[in-house]
């Protein structure tokens, strides 16, 4: 039996950072249904809903990670802008889903002939979500981590994160540099791989489909999440569906922007003492210049090193973020000053590019 618990402590170390300030959103999905529909249900923090294209097709609001865990088993794909909170949403989810992992079972419960329930049933049992302070949600027990109890023999799925950025030679070999990276020690190999995933083991995030090298790497992609749609949940992101294709994945949901209130409140936790100050500067310009999680980090990072000065336009925001980016967050990378020189022009030069297209970028 594969000892998980190296790997699994790994994966929480590395990734609790992320979590220190994020607002997740809601997504949307797509299902056929017809039914009446349902009005939209935002709750703080990121969402995802589901695409509506033809009457009769019900449009569901979730939560990011409600709408990963309920899609995944059946494969998913994930759709959205660039900084929208797609890559931060699966580094959260494998990170819950490592710490669901490392969480022993309760004792099981007896049924009602007085005979115990299986692991399984019992991580269902025992595994609610928590709401706002601390309250149970009624709707806890479909929604449980995947990965439930794995650490006390539960029947859960290992998370692994599969970054198709890095894409050189095969799927498998992504995921085996994951595993292995955060447990060396860790023996595997190609058919122990192909073995684990015919067993249903492992839970696979891939991320940035459309960050593919060519069109034989995707359709490599492809050919991999067919032979194992089965036995392996999948959930998979992208940017674009023009870019890389759909993978002819059924199920889609789509990140929603931000809205005032989730905006103000990511200000606010990244800037407890300046965030009011800086909220009254913007006024009507914060849904402009807040669309997506990752523009509000950088206007936040301009904003404390501008001597608490909101920019008069989205292209000094980016200009300064720039600065900031080479003058203070990577200034401690081994580069040449001519190098380093061209870094800052080139950034500058995207960031005025993105401020001119008709289309949002």
């Amino acid at each position: 039996m594969v000892d998980w618990h190296q790997y699994l402590e790994s994966i929480c170390t590395t990734y609790a950072k992320w979590w220190r300030v994020y607002t997740i959103t809601d997504v949307v999905g797509q299902k056929r249904e017809k039914r009446e529909e349902t009005p939209l249900l935002f709750d703080v923090g990121l969402t995802v809903q589901t695409v509506e294209r033809e009457r009769e097709e019900k449009v569901e609001p979730l939560t990011v990670l409600e709408g990963l865990r309920k899609y995944a088993a059946d494969h998913l794909l994930l759709v959205g802008r660039p900084g929208s909170g797609k890559s931060t949403a699966l580094v959260r989810l494998v990170l819950e889903e490592a710490e669901a992992a490392l969480t022993p079972l309760p004792p099981s419960p007896k049924g009602e002939g007085g005979e115990k329930l299986s692991n399984s049933r019992a991580c269902l049992s025992f595994s609610p979500k928590m709401g706002k302070e601390g309250e149970i949600n009624s709707d806890s027990l479909t929604l449980a981590p995947l990965s439930c109890g794995r650490g006390a023999g539960g029947e859960g799925k290992i998370p692994v994160l599969v970054e198709l950025r890095y894409y050189r030679t095969s799927v498998l070999d992504l995921i085996q540099d994951f595993l292995q990276r955060h447990d060396p020690t860790l023996t595997v190999d190609a058919v122990t791989l192909k073995t684990w995933l015919r067993q249903g083991q492992l839970l696979l995030l891939v991320d940035g489909v459309n960050e593919l090298p060519s069109e034989e790497a995707r359709r490599e992609l492809q050919k991999f999440r067919q032979n194992y749609q089965k036995t392996t949940p999948m959930i998979f992101t992208t940017r674009d569906l023009g870019v890389g294709g759909d993978l002819g994945i059924a199920k889609k949901l789509e990140m929603q922007p931000l809205s005032e209130a989730q905006m103000q409140q990511f200000v606010r936790a990244y800037l407890p003492e300046q965030g009011e100050q800086m909220l009254g500067q913007l006024g009507s310009r914060l849904q402009k210049f807040g669309q997506t999680p990752l523009l509000l980090m950088m206007l936040c990072s301009v904003f404390a090193d501008n001597r608490n000065r909101v920019p008069s336009n989205l292209g000094s925001v980016f200009r300064k973020f720039t600065q900031i980016y080479t003058n203070k967050l990577k200034q401690d990378i081994p580069i040449s000053r001519e190098s380093r020189r061209w870094w800052q022009r080139l950034l500058e030069q995207l960031a005025w590019v993105m401020t001119c297209g008709e289309a949002k970028t």
